[in-house]
């Protein structure tokens, strides 16, 4: 039964499965001929003879060698390329085996042979497993101390050592002698289950065992120590090779990352290329990555662009790292250029990488920004997860749109994702903060129904916000729920019970609840005296307040930045100024940093006794330290101004400050700045201007705008934002349409917000045809269409009563194809419903 006939076969068969050509796939010839071997005649069908060659035509005839045997080796060699193909070609080759006579099967060896090297290519342990079982039950062939030592190597490089090592047992009661590939491969097991000790032994014995130590040995030590820790030793076996290969090097690049030298792995890496060798992919990313954490981007980011240049693809995780330190440092424009040059020249970013981005434009404010990636991710083809929309909801929270943080939860379940405890925890948070008790009680209380545990953080804001609503006993009952329930309190949970009895009874109140936790083994932290210290303070009971402070220290709480401003605001009170420099001195000394909140204390107390130069010279040392002002520092200065221009007496108030302040104090606080030598930059106008916004004086606005372009001085997103909305309370609609229009010239994405004020300004005025042309002009293509509906037609359109319009500009969107979402349509029907 040699096979070597096959009989001209029945018209019907032929007829049922055409035979294949010369351009059909090996995965479509696979295929084919998986299909002739499950026929019952298997060996009459007309294409077998034929297909060795389209398998593989590179192969040598051989007419001599039967059919099974040469249709055996061109499956091995036709599925070599791919992971896929071995799969299919595995069966094949198992069905080919057992359908031959026994005479034949020894002649599989090398099939089996080959097929094994290809699947140990891919490291595809599973496959090799099934191949090993294959020939030890049906063979021959049998497992050969090859066969034995790829199945080793295999189940080592998985870190599968126990298995490895039942197999070592079984080559041995089989016949087999381990050898120097043997060892290799243990060290690598043990090296990669962290059992460096015993990789070392081993790597010591093989030359007592007569096995010379080769690269391959080397190396596999050598990434064991590295991948514990022990760099060091393993560069002094570095030095010991005779020879080193181009592996070697990159375990070490990858190793002294791990370990932080990133400039002797820098080194490493100049070594490779002087040796001749192209760095591997592994290595240039270790190193991009370490560059990442060290919060060297842009060294980084030059390391991917010279990766590329040299022939080699970023994997999406190297490409991600770079995008989400440059988020991270809040440099959003060069995450988005390192993003699209990921897309058109390295690999398709996944959601990972999408998640970076929405969490630096949500940390920049720009949370509409983040909402248009949810849709540019789909038509990408990457599904937003949970990740993604907690980032989204806990920012429409954090920037007061709790509503469309609500919106998102329901977008969120549309789309199949069950919302976690983190997803709750930001809405609870934000309704307690808002001063919606009742509601976040109402939503707590459904987590259960929900299946969904509160955990410690959840507990913290619902009792933080009933202690501000003085429903103290309601968050004394949750505590004890909390404790019942198995969650431990912290010094977050503690704080507001202390800070609420220090507001409504005083100091003494909130001592003796601390010496309640005292007695109950509570630990205190830093948190929970800095509210009694600060209290004391203010009753000027300092006396007590430095008998606590060291109360606080002793018991290994020692005082952080707000504590240290507490007594700094203290001395600055009562004019002691000296003291409260000392306080600055002592934060140096402790290593604790001075942030903007302590130097505008210190500034304000300053101005309030007329010093102002040593205010503004505070504001110089500010920026010398990267300190950045804010708002309240220039208003500290601007109170001042004001104050002494007023007659002496008259009250001024820090909410009527910006209805008292004129340009003229604008421009003697920039003269001072300039006496010492502190340029009124964009970050100072931004903050003067959108104070002045917020009360709708334009002219001033105007005035200020003018003043920056005089000082070359560009508009930034803040203050054209800023600026619509002044313009919009004013009621010049077509000024602010302009501005609009030369902010998106300058490449600024407008928010939301500005729209809605915009378009319900210009109908409440009778001017809807131009709210209808605007609208459908507008870029919408650069937003989110769900929150283009719900903030511009729901929360604006409809909600101030224009819902006869919002229909038209719904089908506008759908024909620039900015299609909401179903839930969108649901809540657009609800409201027509309830407000049309």
């Amino acid at each position: 039964a040699s096979f070597s006939f096959i009989s001209a076969q029945t018209p019907r068969m032929a007829a049922s499965q055409p035979l294949p050509t010369s351009s059909a796939t090996p995965a479509a010839l696979l295929a084919h001929l998986s299909a002739a071997l499950s026929a019952p005649n298997w060996y009459l069908h007309p294409s077998l003879p034929h297909l060795p060659v389209l398998l593989a035509p590179s192969l040598p005839q051989m007419p001599d060698v039967p059919l099974p045997v040469r249709l055996a080796a061109a499956t091995a060699r036709a599925a070599a390329p791919s992971r896929h193909l071995l799969s299919l070609s595995l069966p094949i080759l198992f069905r080919l085996h057992s359908l031959s006579p026994s005479p034949l099967r020894p002649l599989f060896d090398r099939s089996f042979g080959s097929l094994l090297t290809h699947l140990s290519r891919f490291a595809l342990t599973p496959l090799i497993l099934r191949l090993f079982a294959h020939m030890h039950l049906h063979s021959p062939p049998a497992p050969t101390g090859v066969t034995y030592n790829i199945l080793i190597r295999s189940l080592c490089r998985r870190a599968d050592l126990p298995r490895a090592l039942r197999y070592l047992s079984l080559m041995v009661l089989s016949g087999w002698h381990p050898d120097a590939y043997t060892f290799n491969s243990l060290i690598v097991g043990y090296s990669r289950t962290h059992q460096t000790d015993a990789a070392r032994d081993l790597f010591d014995k093989m030359p007592l065992r007569g096995f010379p130590r080769d690269v391959v040995s080397y190396a596999a030590m050598i990434e064991g120590l590295c991948e514990t820790g022990r760099i060091d030793e393993a560069l002094d076996l570095f030095t010991k090779m005779e020879l080193s290969d181009m592996h070697t090097y990159a375990v070490l690049v990858k190793g002294l990352c791990k370990a932080g030298r990133g400039e002797e792995a820098l080194q490493m890496l100049q070594r490779m290329k002087k040796l001749g060798w192209r760095p591997s992919t592994c290595a240039y990313a270790a190193v991009i990555d370490l560059w990442c954490r060290e919060q060297r981007v842009v060294e980084a980011e030059e390391m991917l662009e010279e990766m590329s240049d040299k022939g080699l693809v970023p994997s999406v995780v190297t490409c991600t790292a770079v995008v989400n330190r440059y988020c991270k440092e809040g440099r959003m424009s060069d995450a988005v250029r390192v993003f699209e040059t990921m897309k058109l020249r390295w690999c398709k970013p996944n959601v990972w990488t999408y998640n970076a981005l929405v969490w630096g434009f949500c940390k920049e404010g720009k949370v509409h920004n983040a909402m248009a990636l949810l849709n540019r991710m789909r038509a990408h083809g990457v599904e937003p997860d949970v990740v993604t929309y907690n980032l989204l909801i806990r920012a429409q929270c954090v920037y007061g749109h709790i509503e469309n943080a609500f919106r998102l939860l329901r977008l969120m379940e549309g789309d199949g994702l069950a919302a976690d405890i983190y997803t709750y925890n930001a809405l609870v948070d934000a309704l307690c903060k808002n001063g919606r008790i009742d509601q976040a009680c109402s939503l707590f209380d459904s987590l259960e129904g929900r299946g969904i545990k509160p955990n410690l953080v959840t507990f913290n804001s619902l009792i933080g916000g009933l202690c501000k609503c003085d429903q103290v006993d309601v968050a004394w009952s949750l505590l004890e729920k909390m404790v019942s329930a198995g969650c431990t309190p912290d010094t977050y949970t503690y704080s507001p019970f202390i800070e609420y009895l220090c507001k409504m009874k005083g100091s003494q109140e909130g001592l003796s609840f601390i010496d309640e936790m005292l007695k109950k083994s509570v630990k205190l932290t830093t948190i929970n005296y800095t509210i009694v210290i600060d209290k004391l303070f203010k009753e000027r009971n300092y006396g007590l307040a430095t008998k606590i402070w060291g109360q606080m220290v002793s018991l290994g709480c020692n005082p952080d930045a707000v504590t240290y401003t507490t007594s700094m605001r203290a001395y600055c009170n009562e004019g002691r100024l000296i003291e409260a420099k000392n306080v600055v001195s002592e934060m140096n000394r402790s290593a604790v940093t001075v942030d903007t909140i302590a130097y505008n204390t210190l500034m304000d107390g300053h101005a309030s006794i007329g010093q102002t130069d040593c205010a503004v010279s505070i504001l110089k040392h500010m920026k010398n330290v990267a300190s950045m002002p804010n708002q309240f520092t220039y208003l500290i200065l601007l109170r001042h101004l004001v104050q002494r221009r007023l007659a002496e007496g008259v009250p001024l108030y820090v909410a009527g400050l910006w209805k008292t302040t004129r340009l003229t104090d604008i421009f003697e606080l920039f003269e001072i700045m300039k006496k010492n030598d502190i340029i009124p930059n964009t970050d100072t106008y931004s903050a003067i201007l959108e104070r002045f916004s917020e009360d709708g004086r334009s002219k001033e606005v105007t005035s200020l705008v003018s003043r920056m372009k005089d000082d070359n001085l560009s508009l930034n997103e803040d203050i054209y934002t800023a600026l619509v909305m002044c313009l919009c309370k004013s009621r010049q609609y077509s000024d602010a349409w302009a501005l609009l229009h030369s902010m998106i010239g300058c490449g600024f994405v407008p928010q939301l917000m500005s729209y809605q004020h915009l378009l319900c300004g210009l109908i409440s005025e009778g001017q809807a045809h131009m709210a209808e042309e605007i609208f459908g002009n507008c870029r919408w293509e650069d937003y989110n269409p769900d929150e283009i509906v719900w903030k511009v037609i729901i929360d604006g359109l409809i909600r101030n009563g224009h819902s006869d319009i919002c229909r038209d500009m719904v089908s506008k969107l759908e024909q620039r194809n900015c299609r909401p979402s179903n839930q969108t349509y649901a809540m657009l029907a609800e409201e027509l419903s309830t407000r049309g």
